[in-house]
């Protein structure tokens, strides 16, 4: 069995992610600001890098600008791309106002929906780099991916995307365009937002074990 690999969204580490994955998966740390200078070509180059180290048959998940990473590292290279999970992924021009998503992540931080550590992290990191994370929020913001897309559905990689109900960022709508341009099986969970796997862990081992109903 190839390796099972789980890449993170946009600003978070692979420890927000580690507490529901099933045995037998890694998730990944992205690199930091200073590093890609707040690129998201630069964390496509980084996230191919780590596929081309794990070798071939890898099954590649990833939530939010985690999920688009991965479709752009399948599109780079099938070959090495066993099955895609698309976590309610960004790739298209998301319409919801970025204040408003920074403002939620705030609310939600306040309301103890983010470990503590995981805080921490992201507070050092934006104040660190303000322009860089500006940066590449913006990038994940007005991604467009579809010609990735269609080189990953004419290499026919096995995808699943999953949508949430109640998520205002990568709306189900959203999810469901990725799908189809991706010829990819579209699954929409009832949910809390577009971080409802923090609030239901089961789910999220089911979906990436691939058994969930």
């Amino acid at each position: 069995m190839g390796h099972r690999v789980f890449v993170p969204g946009l600003a978070v580490r692979g420890s927000l992610y580690r507490p529901g994955l099933p045995d037998g998966w890694q998730a990944l740390d992205p690199p930091p600001l200073g590093r890609t200078r707040g690129r998201f070509d630069a964390c496509r180059r980084w996230l191919l890098q780590e596929l081309v180290a794990c070798g071939p048959q890898v099954t590649l998940a990833g939530h939010s600008m985690g999920a688009a990473l991965a479709i752009t590292a399948a599109a780079e290279r099938p070959d090495l791309v066993e099955r895609l999970v698309l976590l309610s992924p960004s790739g298209l021009p998301l319409s919801k106002p970025m204040r408003d998503s920074f403002a939620l992540v705030v609310r939600q931080a306040l309301e103890g929906l983010y470990p503590p550590g995981e805080v921490a992290f992201v507070v050092f990191e934006t104040v660190k780099h303000p322009r860089l994370t500006y940066r590449l929020a913006r990038e994940a913001h007005d991604l467009d991916l579809r010609e990735d897309m269609t080189r990953v559905a004419r290499a026919h990689v096995p995808c699943l995307v999953v949508g949430c109900t109640r998520d205002t960022l990568t709306t189900p709508v959203i999810c469901r365009a990725i799908a189809d341009a991706l010829g990819a099986d579209f699954r929409q969970i009832e949910g809390s937002g577009h971080m409802w796997m923090l609030r239901d862990w089961p789910g999220f081992r089911a979906l990436l074990a691939g058994d969930a109903r």
